[in-house]
């Protein structure tokens, strides 16, 4: 590389748009040097032997990156991984997982030379000495629960609806563990938590009516809102809503937007006012001008911006049209 040339100037391999890049089979400097720039990736896992050669490689919007030891076996799981505490793996092996990692018994057997978890750990007290030595590098947190022979595990992941009849848990145990991973909407009114302990690792929303019973029986890692009324209006992705939505909506609900909530401009101020009792979304949420005021009053929680339709074409684009001129 000359003097003038910068990294993103270097010649080579664009990598982007990927949820995983693992480049721990790599072995040599030039292998990397393929690669000139490294763009919106969630995780990227390189051998630590070749750290100094990843630095030169131009990388935008990328969430974590991993440094492994050479020369290892590196176990990678995307999404949740289940595992009794007698099978986490070799001493030569290098566990990555991408999600969720619920270890359903006392750590007992061989542990990994490393474990990365960009996400959330759950495992049995008892095992904090055998698996802090392995845990490194990730991201998210580390829970440690009271384990009891034949207490049962419920593990929910995805985009989830739990009704109180499944927080209640009546045919199991009270030591039970309930754990969910994702997208988690409570619908109707919870009275009572009959689990010993309960894991939300995602996005949690839950009836405002039932807050206090929910915060002391559940530990939350995300984002939690608190909506009103007892069934929303859920929608499981990006929603664009129209005046002709609200027209038919039968009564006053809560929306629960799991993406980003687009106004579209035929909703009226007086028609949102009318039908929407409060907004929770996980995202964004685009509207018209002469909406912005009525959208920040009903929001509950946005993770999110709020903003004009105008701007969320500017952001799109580099022009105020979104046009790039």
């Amino acid at each position: 590389m000359s003097e003038t040339e910068t990294p993103a100037e270097r010649a080579g391999r664009v990598v982007k748009d990927e949820a995983i890049l693992d480049l721990s089979h790599l072995t040599e400097p030039g292998q990397l040097a393929a690669i000139s720039r490294i763009e919106d990736v969630a995780v990227v896992i390189v051998p630590q032997a070749l750290a100094g050669a990843y630095a030169a490689i131009t990388t935008t919007d990328v969430a974590s990156t991993l440094y492994v030891p050479s020369g290892v076996n590196v176990r990678l799981q995307t999404g949740s991984l289940v595992v009794g505490g007698d099978g986490l793996g070799a001493d030569n092996d290098v566990l990555v997982v991408i999600g969720l990692l619920l270890i359903t018994s006392p750590v007992t057997g061989p542990v990994p030379k490393r474990i990365y978890v960009v996400g959330s750990v759950l495992a049995p007290s008892g095992s904090e000495q055998a698996l802090g030595q392995a845990l490194a590098g990730g991201t998210g947190g580390v829970s440690y629960y009271q384990y009891t022979d034949g207490q049962q595990v419920k593990v929910l992941s995805g985009q989830v609806k739990l009704s109180p009849a499944v927080l209640a848990n009546t045919a199991g145990r009270a030591d039970d563990i309930l754990v969910v991973a994702g997208q988690v909407v409570v619908t109707g009114e919870v009275t009572s938590v009959g689990y010993g302990m309960a894991l939300i690792a995602g996005q949690l929303a839950a009836p405002a009516a039932s807050r206090d019973v929910l915060e002391p029986a559940i530990q939350t890692q995300g984002q939690v809102t608190w909506y009103e009324g007892a069934n929303p209006r859920v929608f499981n992705g990006d929603a664009s809503i129209g005046g002709d939505f609200l027209r038919l909506l039968p009564a006053p609900t809560a929306l629960v937007v799991l993406g980003d909530l687009t106004l579209e401009e035929t909703v009226t101020e007086d028609a949102l006012q009318e039908k929407v009792t409060g907004l929770a979304v996980f995202g964004d949420v685009i509207a018209p001008a002469g909406l912005i005021g009525v959208v920040q009053f009903l929001a509950t929680d946005v993770f999110g911006d709020i903003m004009t339709s105008d701007q969320a074409r500017a952001r799109a684009g580099d022009g105020p049209d979104g046009s790039g001129s």
